[in-house]
């Protein structure tokens, strides 16, 4: 583990399950901090010890999907105002995100899904990365996002990454 066992134990990042409970009662954006739902268990929450790897998985899964999600919306954007139909393949914004993170040495690929009558959706799925390849994407991927962003997103999906 990165951080020592009593670290969220002190008193201003300690939480408990009544605060949870209490949290999912509250509307959205009112610091609900993200509580939708009330525990299924009750169990104390100085019983429960963080699976770091899986957390850092999934993470980096909606880190990655954000970005992808970016680039997609920005070539959609693009079709919209050259007022053509949209390309047969990935758009360019979005070949350019593929081409970054395969310099960062991690083999990766998007694809268009498919219809049940065999045209495309319009909704996209990308290789599935592992362990080693999601920490080697974390660490090196940030350094892409002048190149591949917008300007006025690029810094803070930067410092994101980077946390």
């Amino acid at each position: 583990m990165s951080k020592p066992n009593d670290y969220y134990e002190s008193s201003l990042k300690k939480r408990t399950l009544e605060d949870i409970k209490k949290c999912c009662h509250l509307k959205r954006g009112n610091k609900n901090f993200c509580c939708v739902n009330p525990p299924l268990l009750n169990i104390p929450l100085d019983h429960i010890i963080l699976d770091e790897l899986h957390l850092l998985l999934r993470v980096t899964d909606v880190l990655t999907r954000n970005v992808l999600d970016e680039m997609i919306e920005w070539d959609d954007e693009e079709s919209h105002k050259k007022k053509v139909a949209k390309p047969a393949s990935i758009g360019q914004h979005l070949k350019k995100a593929v081409d970054a993170i395969n310099k960062c040495g991690v083999t990766f690929q998007v694809w268009e899904k498919k219809n049940a009558d065999g045209k495309g959706s319009g909704t996209y799925d990308w290789t599935s990365l592992m362990g080693n390849e999601k920490k080697l994407l974390l660490k090196t991927f940030p350094e892409h996002f002048s190149s591949l962003l917008r300007q006025d997103t690029a810094k803070t999906v930067e410092k994101i990454w980077k946390v």
